[in-house]
C-alpha cells in the first residue's frame, strides 16, 4: 500500500491534480510518523481501569437488573470521571448459577443484558469519547448448559474430552461412585460430579454448574478473536491459574496445615499443588498474546507498519491470578522476549490489608516495595483496591480512607484499577439470608453465609436519591440498594463544595499532567502514621502526595527524618473531604512544618522545588 502511495503519482504527468494528490499523502504520513512517536506509550499505561458490574450499573428497561444500555447511557458520566479504560464483567449468555461466570454461550449477550447490537452501540459510544473497552474472558470453565458440555456428555465428537472427565476410583459398599481423588471445589465440597449417563465425574474448579474445560484440548482463540473483530480493546482473563490440572488425576492434595481450618469441606482445606499454575497456563498465555498481538487499533495500522517496534497498540491482555507468593504472579508478565501479560492484577492491598488497623505507612510502604522489587524489568505496575470479589475500601479498610488511597492508587506510577462506585465511598450493603443470590455464599447456609457472600459489594451504583437510588425504575432491584443511597449519591457529591467524586475527577486529572505520567517517584517520610510520596520531572510541576493513615489526628514536620531538602511551604491542589479546616483548604499555602492532617487524610500539594539530600 505504501508503494503505491509513494511511487504511482510520480509516474503520472504532474497536473495540480496529481500535486494535489501528492502533497495530502505526504501530509498524511508526516502527521502518523508523528503520532506515532508522541503516542509510543501504550494507552493503558496512561489510563484509569474502571470495572462495571454490568448487572448493577444502571438499568434501563424497569426489570431491575442493569444492562448494556445503561453503561452507553452513562458515558458522560464515565467521561467526565476521567476514565479512559472500561472493563465490563460478564454479560454473556448463561444461566446465572454463579452471576454470568457459568457461560453457556461465549460469543453472545445474555438477553437480560441486552443483545449484540447494544454492545456494538456501546463500543460505538465508548469509543466516540476516546474510551477503550476491554471484556471479562473466562476460560477456565462454561455452564453445563453450554452445548459442548451436552455433547461431551454424550461422547460426540470432537467434544467427548473437551472437559476434564474422570473414572471413579471405586464404589462405595452401596454402589456410589467414589470420586477419583479428594481435589475440593472453592465453592466448598468435592470438585467432582458424577454423571450417570457417561458413567464419569467430571471437574469442576468452582460451581458444579461450572465444569472445567479441558486445555489439552483447545485454547478458545476463536472467541477472543470473535470479540476483538467486534471492537473490543482487550481482555481480562478470570480465574487464569487454574486452567489446568496435573495430567494424573488419582493424585490426592495435601492437608494444609498452616491454614488451620477445621472444616475438610472448605477450599483452603486442603493445599492445591495439583489443580494452580501449572506450566502448560503459560503455553495457553503465550498463544493468546501472540494472537491478540496481530489487533491493533484501526487508527494505528499504517503506523506500525511504518514503526514495528510499537507493538504496544496490540489489545491490552490483563490477568487475574490470586497467589500469596509474588514470584507465582509477576511470572505472568513474562519478559520483553517472551511478553505473556500486559500486567497481573495486584492485589497486594486487598489481600494483605483486611480493616483498619492493618493500614499503616510502613505496611503500604512494604506492599508497594514488593511489587516494585519484583517487576520484571520494563515491565508495568498496576494497584487494585477493590473489586466484585471483595468488600468495598469504605467497609473494609474505612470510610475516612476512601479519598487518601485513592489518591495513593492514582498518583502512584502504574494502572489504577476502581471498582464503580468507589469514586463515591460506596459501602457494603448488608443482605439478608432471604436475598442472597451468591452461590458462594449460599454454600456455606443460613449460619455462615455473611462471612463467604460476595453480595453485600455488588449492590447497585447509587446514582441519586429517587426510587432504587436511580439505578432501576422498576419496583424491585435484583439485589436491594444499600440505606444509605439518600445521602451517599454521584448526585449528591457533584452538587456538594467538596465530595469523594470531586477529589477523584481532580486526581484522575492530576495523573495525565507529566509528572505523573512519566515522572520519578520518591518517598520522603514513611512511618506508622505517615506516608509520603514525591512525583516529580525536570521542568515539570513537582507534587507532593501526603497521607495520614493513623486513626488520630496529627502534625507533621516534613522536614524532620525526610530523604530530600523540601522547601518550607506548599500549596494544596487537593484533600480528603473529612478535612473541614480553612487551613488546608485547595489553594492556600501550607507550612510543611507542621502539616496538620485529620484523621485518614490524604492531601495533594505542589512543590517549587525537591532535592535529594548529598
Amino acid at each position: 500500500m505504501l508503494k503505491k502511495m509513494f511511487f504511482s503519482p510520480f509516474g503520472e504527468t504532474r497536473t495540480p491534480y496529481s500535486v494535489v494528490r501528492i502533497m495530502i499523502v505526504i501530509v498524511v504520513i508526516s502527521y502518523l510518523l508523528k503520532h506515532c512517536k508522541k503516542e509510543k506509550r501504550p494507552w493503558w499505561k496512561n489510563s484509569i481501569v474502571y470495572q462495571i458490574y454490568p448487572r448493577s450499573f444502571h438499568d434501563t428497561n424497569g426489570d431491575g437488573t442493569g444492562d448494556l444500555k445503561g453503561i452507553t447511557a452513562k458515558a458522560d458520566y464515565l467521561y467526565d470521571l476521567g476514565v479512559k479504560t472500561l472493563w465490563i464483567s460478564p454479560f454473556f449468555t448463561s444461566p446465572m448459577a454463579d452471576s454470568g461466570y457459568d457461560i453457556s454461550n461465549f460469543v453472545d449477550v445474555d438477553p437480560i443484558f441486552g443483545s449484540l447490537a447494544d454492545l456494538d452501540e456501546l463500543l460505538k459510544t465508548m469509543h466516540s469519547k476516546d474510551i477503550k473497552v476491554v471484556l471479562d474472558f473466562v476460560p477456565n470453565h462454561s455452564s453445563d448448559e453450554h452445548e459442548w458440555f451436552q455433547r461431551s456428555l454424550r461422547r460426540e465428537e470432537p467434544f467427548a474430552d473437551y472437559y476434564v472427565w474422570a473414572d471413579p476410583k471405586g464404589f462405595s459398599d452401596s454402589g456410589n461412585p467414589i470420586p477419583p481423588n479428594n481435589w475440593l471445589s472453592k465453592f466448598r465440597g468435592s470438585a467432582w460430579e458424577w454423571r450417570e449417563e457417561r458413567g464419569q465425574f467430571y471437574y469442576h474448579q468452582y460451581h458444579r454448574k461450572q465444569p472445567d474445560l479441558n486445555y489439552r484440548n483447545l485454547r478458545l482463540q476463536e472467541e477472543i478473536k470473535f470479540w476483538m473483530d467486534r471492537g473490543a480493546d482487550g481482555f481480562r482473563v478470570d480465574a487464569l491459574k487454574h486452567l489446568f490440572e496435573v495430567e494424573d488425576l488419582s493424585l490426592d492434595e495435601p492437608v494444609n496445615e498452616e491454614a488451620g481450618v477445621e472444616d475438610n469441606l472448605q477450599y483452603n482445606y486442603l493445599k492445591h499443588p495439583f489443580t494452580m499454575n501449572q506450566p502448560e497456563t503459560f503455553e495457553v498465555v503465550r498463544d493468546w498474546r501472540k494472537m491478540m498481538n496481530t489487533y491493533s487499533d484501526k487508527w494505528f495500522t499504517l503506523c506500525r507498519d511504518l514503526t514495528p517496534p510499537l507493538a504496544p497498540w496490540a489489545r491490552l491482555l490483563i490477568v487475574q491470578v490470586y497467589n500469596k507468593d509474588i514470584q507465582d504472579v509477576v511470572k505472568y508478565y513474562g519478559s520483553d522476549t517472551d511478553p505473556l501479560a500486559d500486567f497481573p492484577f495486584n492485589f497486594r492491598i486487598i489481600k494483605k490489608l483486611h480493616n483498619r488497623s492493618d493500614v499503616t505507612g510502613t505496611r503500604l510502604m512494604k506492599i508497594i516495595d514488593e511489587w516494585f522489587d519484583n517487576l520484571p524489568e520494563g515491565k508495568w505496575p498496576n494497584w487494585v483496591l477493590g473489586s466484585h470479589d471483595h468488600s468495598r475500601v469504605a467497609s473494609r479498610l474505612g470510610a475516612d480512607l476512601v479519598d487518601a488511597l485513592n489518591m495513593l492508587t492514582l498518583l502512584l506510577p502504574g494502572t489504577p484499577v476502581t471498582y464503580f462506585g468507589e469514586e463515591i465511598g460506596m459501602q457494603d450493603t448488608e443482605i439478608s439470608w432471604e436475598d442472597t443470590k451468591d452461590p458462594q455464599g449460599r454454600n456455606f447456609g443460613p449460619d455462615h453465609y455473611r462471612k463467604h457472600s460476595r453480595d453485600p459489594c455488588r449492590t447497585p451504583m447509587q446514582w441519586d436519591a429517587t426510587a432504587n437510588a436511580g439505578f432501576s425504575k422498576g419496583p424491585s432491584t435484583w439485589l436491594p440498594v444499600n440505606d444509605n443511597y439518600k445521602t451517599l449519591n454521584v448526585k449528591a457529591q457533584s452538587e456538594a463544595r467538596e465530595s469523594h467524586l470531586k477529589v477523584y475527577k481532580t486526581l484522575a486529572r492530576l495523573r495525565q499532567e507529566s509528572s505523573f505520567a512519566k515522572g520519578k517517584l520518591a518517598f520522603p517520610v514513611v512511618t506508622d502514621e505517615v506516608l509520603a510520596f514525591i512525583r516529580y520531572l525536570e521542568d515539570e510541576p513537582t507534587y507532593l502526595v501526603v497521607l495520614n493513615l493513623s486513626e488520630n489526628d496529627v502534625v507533621v514536620d516534613l522536614h524532620q527524618h525526610t530523604n530530600l531538602e523540601l522547601p518550607p511551604d506548599a500549596s494544596v491542589i487537593t484533600r480528603s473531604v473529612s478535612d473541614k479546616s480553612e487551613e488546608n483548604s485547595p489553594g492556600p499555602k501550607v507550612s510543611l512544618s507542621a502539616l496538620m492532617l485529620v484523621k485518614g487524610e490524604g492531601l495533594v500539594l505542589q512543590l517549587t522545588f525537591a532535592k535529594e539530600i548529598e
